[in-house]
């Protein structure tokens, strides 16, 4: 009956917990006096103890309780002086009994303990969630308030708890404010025990169990939960709510704004999920191998009537919210969380087309009411349902959901996002306008929406693991919409971009240090965010065409193509869909095809392939002449000249891979043959020096290695090019011009001898690939000599001046022979038309011809271009500029030299940027406003990027990096700006994905001098943080600026001579 008083803040009352009458000193009772409920306890007031302190001293309190322990002793004390000897033994007897019993109890509830709460380990410190748990369902709904830009969740988590348990962990995590708080709130957590009902996703609640205390860990994003006791396995039910606020980011859920045809400003609702932003929308299990099927309702104002889910709506009614509306969705298949998605806008879309499969799909597009009126979108509405049928012919497995929504964002990091049933696209990805946007709009389209789809199989029904082996997503994806593309628009000749998209990108990155391997291990959320990257993308897709090329190469006698690659692809979706993979399963069915097909048995599959995404860079395949009567083949790492090693990763495989060749002699189809150039070993060729004409190997450049031909072999390639006695295809040209030069920067080649295969392949070319890869590659020697001055005339000049002079000539006759024709200022509408089966390729030599020629300086080109934008500048309404040529047009104006003209021409067309709706117009207009040789005006640009009311914040890091960074001037405007406003422009990183690299890498990666790379390292010594998924890209800006270095060093000579030389 002892009374428990616990001492408050201050000294002015007392709590008294335990009920009993009690008497108090007068200095302790409470002044002024507290009224007390009748019938708890009863405080009577006495004449001071004398053993009672005064207030005065500050032990009083503590004073006091030793008091009444003291007396509560001796009262106890006289009480057992009062018992007699058998009832003091019988007491004793009773308090051993007692302490007996105790001390059992207490062991006994010691083990149960040890049992039932065990060690708590701190699991929420790892990136990968544990396997104890998993979801099986989740049910959620979502009230969305865009007027409020606020939103209020609640959701019934059904997981499987797999072992015991006594933390849960979720993904929680939300954008956050200018002054980087949090914006979502868990305002409920509550768990349940639960079993599964009769009818399908009915459960039946059971035990309530208790939460001990829950906090955030805020590196990986997890919402901790710590149980009072442990969770033994079996199903439960997480019931959850939360609220957040709308943010204008580029992730998660976000609000973005656009302005109609009557300048009317309108919000709308958009989403990107991918890789780890699901977490800020709802509480989940946010890691792609955490698949579970989720239903949906979400509660929306009525006054945006377009609302979008993954599945297709099921009701409508009124919510209970005055001026809202409650959807209901139908129930997802089994998904992983970055593949939801979400729009809510006053949107328009086309009719709906339904596929002439068996699965009946039905595709739309939606977007903008202006641009879907005026037809902007059925172009992509119908290439989405060619391609969805060729991809279920392709993969042998009918298309999963009932219906693909794709919708035109007009904020949206990314080019486009394959959520599964609601792909989201910028415009430019997916809106066309036969009257308002070029040819090569219409084929950016094409391919973007292949590759979105060929994603519905390769990533969304079937699913990599975890992050490291993204490749198998995205390479798959990359490597895929070449054949969607190319079915969707047959005439296109598709397959001649492959070699120049694909391989040539992967290899900018991949011939440096600083490049990683294919697959490789994530161990904090910004690795994640970096593997977006041309590795996974473009690397992905060129090792797996350079797998289809050994697995399908004919066998032994045949001049019949196997088809064992498709073939694995099919059993591969067939055995793991809606399941996760690593690379290895995909390595599995691709052996079993290949083995049982009666191909060499000793071929494994994974030990091939390994060496491709196990270890960075790619290998030199070196041809030498052996003998008379032979050429023997050996391998070396390429590693560019410059590229610092000193931090090298090591390989696993000591940088040899296991290398397909495919060979001819001659021109003749009989010598053509295949062979493995192992590691660590060498290879021997017949060729007979004196009878054979040249060797060729790498046929179509499929293979992801550069060959390196000895002089005197080289010199026999070439001399046939230029005797004509070897045609080489278009993705030939390309690829052999890619890699002459990639070995003349390691060192492996003379540049004159390159430039004479430029030449030559230059002089009898009627494509336009290999007539992109010349202009590549005049461009990027242009772009390392634009710091070097060399005396002209008794005046210093740039020697990038004198560089394009020289070549002026042999751009003007590819100007004059297939652009001048189309390109006049009186007559510009004579472009072939899609009668024509090759029209799309012709096309775009001529456009692209006019803009060599323009970019040269060729004086024809320029001046009907000044008369064009005249015209259209007097008369904007008639004269409005043509489409294929309006870029080049623009940028010719934009590069004049300074004057006043100049600048009311550029402000000029930054209205219109600012006016046009048409987003493929605004991107073709800020690309030409970056040429302008101003540093006042580019400087006033820059400032523009960065004022979200102008330019949209997911074109204003692509602006920054790529636009203004055309030139030197831009370069060094474009560094001075990024060191002056670095923390405001870093923060919008977040979510930018693609932008980020884009941004990091344009304007710091093409610089040539070693002071600038000393400045570029000093700078961000102390920022190496605030990159955030741009430090890869850095690194890599890094390594180009020392193999820049390097360049100059060897070839500034060379190139000198070179411009001094007369003729051509």
């Amino acid at each position: 009956n002892n009374p428990v008083l616990r001492r408050m803040q201050t000294v002015d009352h007392i709590t008294l917990v335990e009920h009993e009458e009690l008497v108090v000193p007068p200095d302790l009772l409470p002044s002024p006096a507290v009224q007390i409920p009748p019938g708890e306890v009863t405080l009577k007031q006495q004449q001071p103890h004398s053993e009672v302190l005064t207030p005065q001293e500050p032990r009083h309190f503590c004073t006091f309780c030793c008091l009444r322990l003291r007396r509560m002793l001796t009262s106890l004390k006289d009480r057992w002086v009062s018992l007699n000897l058998a009832t003091r033994r019988i007491v004793i007897a009773i308090a051993v009994l007692v302490v007996v019993l105790s001390v059992v109890v207490i062991a006994t509830v010691s083990k149960s303990a040890s049992i039932k709460e065990p060690k708590i380990e701190p699991i929420w410190e790892n990136i990968r969630l544990p396997e104890t748990t998993h979801p099986i369902l989740y049910n959620v709904k979502l009230e969305i308030d865009l007027t409020n830009e606020v939103f209020f969740g609640s959701e019934d988590v059904i997981m499987n708890v797999t072992n015991a348990t006594a933390v849960l962990l979720i993904h929680v995590t939300g954008s956050r404010d200018e002054a980087n708080q949090r914006l979502m709130n868990v305002t409920e957590a509550r768990l349940y025990s639960v079993t599964a009902g009769k009818e399908r996703d009915t459960y039946i609640e059971g035990t309530a169990h208790s939460i001990d205390h829950t906090f955030t860990n805020t590196v990986n994003d997890y919402y901790v939960m710590k149980m009072k006791s442990t969770l033994e396995p079996g199903l439960y039910k997480l019931h959850m709510t939360w609220d957040a606020k709308l943010v204008r980011g580029l992730d998660g859920i976000y609000l973005s704004t656009y302005k109609d045809s009557s300048n009317v400003t309108h919000k709308l609702l958009a989403s990107q999920m991918e890789p780890l932003a699901a977490r800020k929308v709802i509480p989940c299990f946010d890691e792609p191998s955490f698949k579970a099927e989720f239903k949906m309702e979400i509660v929306s104002e009525e006054k945006y009537p377009l609302v979008l889910w993954n599945m297709p709506e099921t009701s409508m009614d009124n919510a209970e919210r005055n001026g809202f509306k409650k959807r209901v969705f139908e129930k997802s298949v089994k998904m992983s969380t970055y593949l939801l998605a979400f729009v809510i806008a006053d949107f328009k879309c086309t009719e709906v087309l339904t596929t002439d499969t068996d699965s009946k799909v039905k595709v739309r597009t939606c977007g903008r009411k202006d641009p879907i009126s005026e037809g902007d979108g059925d172009f992509s509405n119908g290439a989405n349902k060619k391609i969805i049928e060729k991809y279920e012919e392709f993969y042998g497995e009918p298309f999963p959901l009932p219906k693909i929504d794709s919708v035109a964002v007009p904020d949206f990091s990314a080019g486009a996002m394959e959520n599964w049933g609601l792909i989201l696209y910028r415009e430019t990805a997916l809106l066309y306008n036969n009257e308002k946007d070029s040819l090569s709009n219409k084929a950016r389209v094409n391919t973007v929406v292949a590759h979105e789809l060929a994603h519905q199989w390769f990533g969304n029904l079937v699913t990599m693991k975890w992050w490291n082996d993204l490749w198998l997503n995205e390479g798959f994806a990359s490597y895929v919409e070449w054949i969607g593309s190319d079915h969707s628009e047959p005439d296109w000749n598709y397959n001649d971009y492959r070699t120049y998209s694909d391989r040539a990108r992967a290899f900018n990155i991949d011939a440096y240090s600083s490049s990683r391997p294919v697959s490789i291990g994530v161990e904090k959320p910004s690795d994640i965010s970096a593997q977006f990257d041309s590795i996974s993308y473009s690397k992905g897709s060129a090792i797996l065409l350079q797998a289809k090329m050994f697995m399908d190469y004919p066998k032994p006698g045949s001049q019949t193509t196997q088809n064992l690659f498709d073939k694995a692809i099919q059993n591969y979706i067939k055995k793991y869909k809606y399941s996760n993979t690593v690379q290895d399963d995909l390595y599995r069915e691709m052996q079993k095809v290949y083995s049982e097909d009666g191909n060499d048995k000793e071929v494994n599959i994974s030990k091939v392939m390994d060496t491709w995404t196990l270890q960075m860079n790619f290998p030199i395949v070196s041809v030498d002449q052996y003998d008379d009567k032979n050429v023997i083949l050996s391998q070396s790492r390429f590693l560019i000249s410059g590229s610092d090693a000193s931090d090298d990763k090591p390989s696993p495989f000591g940088y040899q891979w296991y290398v397909p060749i495919e060979y001819r002699i001659n021109n003749s189809s009989a010598v053509m043959d295949f062979k493995w150039l192992k590691p660590n070993s060498r290879l021997q060729l017949p060729f007979d020096v004196e009878k054979d004409e040249y060797i060729q190997l790498n046929l179509g450049s499929n293979g992801y290695y550069v060959v390196d031909y000895s002089y005197n072999i080289f010199m026999k390639l070439y001399n046939a090019i230029v005797k004509k006695t070897l045609n080489l295809t278009t993705s030939e040209k390309q690829g052999l011009l890619y890699d002459t030069f990639l070995l003349v920067s390691l060192g492996n080649k003379p540049m004159d001898k390159a430039l004479d295969l430029l030449k030559a392949i230059l002089a009898d070319n009627d494509a336009y690939i290999p007539l992109k890869e010349i202009s590549r590659q005049l461009s990027t020697i242009a772009r390392h000599i634009r710091e070097v001055r060399v005396e002209e005339s008794n005046q210093e000049v740039y020697l990038s001046k004198k560089w394009k002079d020289k070549w002026k000539a042999d751009i003007q006759e590819v100007y004059e022979k297939h652009g001048k024709p189309y390109f006049k200022a009186t007559n510009s509408d004579t472009l072939p038309e899609k009668s024509n089966g090759t029209y799309f390729q012709k096309r775009a030599l001529i456009k692209f011809a006019v803009a060599l020629g323009c970019s040269y300086g060729v004086a024809d080109c320029e001046k009907e271009a000044i008369t064009m934008f005249k015209n259209y500048k007097s008369d904007k309404e008639n004269n409005p500029l043509n489409e294929d040529f309006k870029g080049t047009i623009l940028n010719v104006v934009m590069s004049q030299d300074p004057s006043e003209e100049l600048t009311e021409n550029w402000y000029l067309m930054w209205d219109r940027y600012q006016q046009s709706s048409q987003q493929n117009e605004k991107e073709t207009i800020y690309y030409a406003l970056g040429l302008v040789q101003d540093e006042k005006i580019l400087l006033d640009f820059a400032k523009k990027c960065l004022d979200k009311t102008l330019v949209r914040s997911s074109d204003s890091l692509y602006i920054l990096g790529r636009s203004l960074t055309q030139t030197y001037l831009g370069c060094n405007v474009s560094w001075a700006f990024m060191k002056d406003n670095w923390d405001t422009i870093s923060e919008g990183f977040d979510g930018a994905l693609f932008a980020v690299d884009a941004y990091v890498s344009g304007v710091l990666s093409s610089f040539t001098q070693q002071s600038m790379l000393t400045e570029i390292e000093e700078f961000f010594s102390t920022r190496m943080d605030s990159l955030k998924s741009g430090k890869a890209a850095y690194l890599g800006a890094i390594q180009s600026i020392k193999a820049n270095i390097v360049w100059l060093e060897k070839h500034e000579n060379t190139i000198k001579d070179y411009v001094e030389t007369s003729g051509n």
